[in-house]
């Protein structure tokens, strides 16, 4: 089987896991693949971008818990900074993506979760106003 060929089979199971599993629009699902670093065109990636973006969906598992019982306790701690500096979870995501290249909070390591912490220290230190 050629890579094109290939290519073209994984942009068909990523799509059929996309409707069956997810049950997602196309526009929400280039907002997501967009959010992840994958770009909003699945023809513009290559086989191991393709095979990668696949495994991340057939991995994902939805649960009912709330967002923040999915981090440690740093993250726990960071999570409540995050609040008190009024950023979203999107936010830091894309931020994480940005500086790290990660796209959560327990994939980091411990040098880069400190640096996280003290800028939403930094953050909610200088929004937290001035007792006159």
């Amino acid at each position: 089987m050629t890579q094109e060929l290939r290519e073209r089979k994984l942009r068909r199971e990523i799509h059929a896991i996309r409707v069956k599993k997810f049950r997602w629009p196309l526009e929400g699902f280039r907002f997501i693949m967009n959010g992840l670093g994958f770009g909003e065109s699945l023809r513009a990636l290559s086989e191991d971008r393709l095979l990668e973006l696949k495994s991340i969906m057939i991995n994902y598992r939805k649960h009912g818990r709330p967002y923040e019982f999915t981090y440690d306790k740093q993250g726990k701690y960071m999570f409540a900074l995050m609040k008190q500096a009024n950023w979203t979870d999107a936010q830091l995501r894309a931020y994480l993506i940005s500086h790290y290249q990660k796209s959560h909070w327990n994939l980091l390591i411990a040098k880069e979760r400190r640096a996280v912490i003290a800028m939403f220290q930094y953050y909610v230190k200088k929004t937290k106003p001035i007792p006159q």
